[in-house]
């Protein structure tokens, strides 16, 4: 268990899956992953399990996100395609509700991850993609020291148009 001031990280399990489905079908939420297709409660079922074999074989660390001190879910947080040698991943992240959205929950998950993907699992390397219209999250990333290396463009096709993502990338500051 990962734990900062207002939350804590932990293993993603079945227990999970209510909580995940409570927000994760909303226009708003679906927006945000990639286009409104809504995903169904045996998908997601599916989708946790697949991830707790993905964390057995430590290709990915996937977390949900409880704010304290009422272990009330606020969304997952993982490292995703853990390449052990070149000590590089990928990092993904939901804050499920919007009453959660802008209170700093996701930059104390983020503040975590990166801690536990530096000092516990010795990675050097943490990228991530970001819709353009997610103007809140890339400054987030950015004010944690991610910085941006590329654009793709008309990547997604969301409500009706297509949309450019932002990839980011954080280097271990000893690694520079």
């Amino acid at each position: 268990m990962l734990v900062s001031k207002d939350i804590r990280l932990v293993p993603l399990e079945e227990n999970h899956l209510d909580d995940i489905m409570r927000d994760w079908n909303t226009p708003e939420m679906r927006k945000f992953l990639g286009g409104y297709i809504p995903h169904t409660r045996e998908h997601e079922r599916e989708w946790i399990e697949s991830v707790q074999i993905e964390m057995k074989k430590r290709s990915s660390f996937v977390f949900a996100i409880e704010q304290l001190p009422k272990d009330k879910f606020i969304g997952t947080i993982a490292l995703h395609n853990i390449d052990w040698l070149s000590r590089s991943c990928t990092m993904g992240i939901a804050i499920h509700n919007e009453e959660n959205w802008g209170i700093g929950f996701g930059t104390q998950a983020i503040e975590l991850l990166i801690e536990f993907g530096w000092k516990s699992l010795n990675l050097r390397r943490i990228e991530l993609s970001v819709h353009e219209f997610n103007e809140r999250a890339k400054h987030v990333y950015e004010k944690l020291g991610f910085v941006e290396y590329g654009k793709a463009h008309g990547k997604y096709y969301i409500d009706g148009e297509y949309v450019n993502s932002y990839y980011l990338e954080l280097i271990r500051a000893s690694e520079k």
